[in-house]
């Protein structure tokens, strides 16, 4: 009996981690436009690291590593953050098109592995 719990264990367990391995982060957080440069990207909207669900509307496996973010509203700086980053990392500027008028989001971003 104590054999067959164990199996029965081992068996939902291994499930369990197929099912959340498959996992659809787009499902989760939904998306979001940003223009990068004279790329159009489409993230998920999953706070620190977004995967890139599109480049100009080719699909993507890179990433997107949030390293600073301003918003602004009315052109008054309401939030602001930078992390550090050495000068050999390629920082992106990306400028959110998704907002309400008035506000303005500028993210500084590395995107992995660049295409």
């Amino acid at each position: 009996m104590r054999r067959v719990a164990t199996l029965v264990f081992a068996v939902a367990f291994v499930l369990a981690m197929q099912t959340s391995a498959l996992a659809d982060p787009v499902q989760h957080f939904g998306t979001f436009r940003v223009q990068c440069g004279p790329d159009l990207q489409v993230l998920v909207g999953k706070p620190g690291s977004s995967p890139i669900v599109s480049v100009n509307g080719q699909s993507s496996t890179s990433v997107n590593i949030l390293m600073g973010l301003t918003i602004a509203i009315d052109g008054v700086v309401v939030f602001a953050f930078h992390k550090p980053f050495t000068e050999h990392q390629q920082v992106t500027i990306c400028t959110g098109l998704d907002e309400p008028p008035g506000v303005s989001v500028v993210a500084e971003t590395l995107v992995t592995p660049r295409n």
